[in-house]
């Protein structure tokens, strides 16, 4: 906001100035770099505001990858287990225990 005013007096002060100055800038030039001024701090506060949605929405898909992953992994482990001992059984039993 404090950029704002600053810019704001600077243009009041050339408003002042073309008064008394034979007019060389076209009518308006003041409010028409104002207003491009504004909109180019909306379209950054708006750039920020999609870059860190963006950021935001990637962090929980990896999270999301990644915690879905480790579930798999856990479990395929007890699988490989399963399987194992079902395989050790396999080998024993046919011994005669």
């Amino acid at each position: 906001m404090k950029e704002e005013e600053n810019v704001e007096r600077l243009f009041a002060s050339a408003r002042r100035a073309s008064r008394d100055l034979p007019a060389s800038l076209p009518a308006g030039f003041a409010e028409n770099i104002l207003q491009q001024h504004r909109n180019r701090a909306q379209e950054n506060k708006a750039f920020l505001r999609t870059s860190i949605l963006s950021v935001a929405t990637a962090l929980i898909i990896l999270g999301t990858v990644l915690g879905i992953n480790i579930e798999t992994n856990t479990s395929s482990v007890s699988d490989d287990q399963e399987s194992t001992v079902e395989m050790a059984y396999v080998i024993w039993d046919p011994v005669g225990n």
